[in-house]
C-alpha cells in the first residue's frame, strides 16, 4: 500500500472510531466493552502469529525487555487513551468534540519531540500551536459545564496526555519490534488494565444489541486490526511528528461522520473552530525541510 493511500485509509478508519464508540456506549459500559474488545484483539493477533508460523513465515518472539515496553505502550495507547475517550463518551461528551481534543495530540507531540527525540520546531510551529488552542476554545469554550460535562472534558484531556505519551514511547522503544507479537502484547496488557479499571470504577453491563455488535465488530476489525496497525506502520516509517500530523484531519472527518451518522449538531461556530484548529495543528506539526 502506497503512503498516500495508507495515510488516507488511516484517517478515515481512525475518525470512525469516535463514531462507533459513541454507538457502543449506548448499550455497554466503557471498561467492560474495552476489556472485551482487547481480549478478542489479543487473541486475533496471537492466532495471526500462529498462522504466519504455519505458513513458514515466522516472526521472532519478543524479548522480556521488548514485551515490557510493548505492555507500557499498550496501556498508554489502548488503555488510558481509549479508556478515557470511552468514559467521556459514556458521560455526555460528543464524538466530534472528543475527536477535536484528541486531534490536538500533534501539537504537544511536536513540542515534546524536540527535547526527547531531537526534532526541531519553528516560529511557524508556534503559530500553529496558538491557532490550535483558539480553534479548540471556539468549539468547547462556551459549552463547558453546560452541554459539555466538566468531568467528561477533564477525562478526555487526560486521554489526550496518554495518547501523547504513548506515541512518543512507542517511537522510542517499539521501532524494531515484530508487528504481530508486539500488538498481541499491547492488546493483552490493555485488556488487563481495563479489567482493573472495571473492578475499581464501574458496574459492568453489556447488552448485545445489533448496534452494539456491529459497533464492536467495527472497532475490532476496522480500528484495532486496521487503523492501529496502519498507525504502527506509519510511525515506523516516519518521525513521531510526521505521523501525528495526520491527526489534524481527524476532527473534521469525525465531525462530518458524526453529523451524517449520529445526527450531532454542527453550528457555524463549531465549523470555524474546527477549521482553525485543524490549520493550527497542521502548522504546528509541519515537517521542517532538510537543509
Amino acid at each position: 500500500m502506497t503512503a498516500p493511500i495508507l495515510s488516507f485509509s488511516f484517517i478515515i478508519l481512525w475518525s470512525s472510531a469516535f463514531i462507533s464508540a459513541k454507538a457502543i456506549m449506548a448499550d455497554g459500559t466503557a471498561f467492560a466493552s474495552l476489556a472485551l474488545r482487547f481480549a478478542i484483539v489479543a487473541g486475533g493477533f496471537g492466532c495471526a502469529g500462529l498462522m504466519m508460523r504455519w505458513l513458514a513465515r515466522p516472526s521472532r518472539f519478543l524479548s522480556l525487555s521488548e514485551a515490557y515496553h510493548a505492555a507500557i505502550a499498550g496501556c498508554l495507547l489502548h488503555g488510558f487513551y481509549l479508556g478515557g475517550v470511552f468514559w467521556a463518551l459514556s458521560h455526555g461528551m460528543q464524538a466530534t468534540l472528543a475527536a477535536l481534543i484528541i486531534s490536538l495530540q500533534p501539537v504537544f507531540t511536536a513540542l515534546l519531540a524536540g527535547p526527547l527525540l531531537g526534532e526541531r520546531i519553528t516560529a511557524r510551529n508556534w503559530l500553529g500551536i496558538l491557532l490550535g488552542f483558539v480553534g479548540a476554545l471556539l468549539v468547547i469554550g462556551f459549552d463547558i459545564g453546560g452541554t459539555i460535562p466538566i468531568p467528561a472534558l477533564l477525562i478526555c484531556c487526560g486521554a489526550l496526555l496518554a495518547a501523547i505519551a504513548g506515541t512518543l514511547y512507542q517511537k522510542q522503544f517499539g521501532q524494531d519490534m515484530p508487528l504481530l507479537p508486539m500488538n498481541m502484547v499491547q492488546a493483552g496488557a490493555a485488556m488487563i488494565l481495563h479489567l482493573v479499571l472495571l473492578a475499581l470504577f464501574e458496574v459492568p453491563s453489556i447488552t448485545f444489541t445489533t448496534t452494539y455488535v456491529l459497533g464492536m465488530g467495527w472497532q475490532i476489525g476496522a480500528v484495532s486490526f486496521g487503523a492501529y496497525v496502519m498507525f504502527m506502520i506509519l510511525l515506523s516509517r516516519g518521525s513521531s511528528q510526521q505521523t501525528s500530523s495526520l491527526l489534524f484531519l481527524i476532527a473534521p472527518v469525525a465531525a462530518v461522520q458524526g453529523w451524517l451518522i449520529l445526527g450531532e449538531l454542527l453550528t457555524m461556530q463549531d465549523v470555524i473552530g474546527l477549521v482553525i484548529a485543524s490549520a493550527g495543528v497542521y502548522l504546528a506539526t509541519r515537517r521542517i525541510p532538510s537543509s
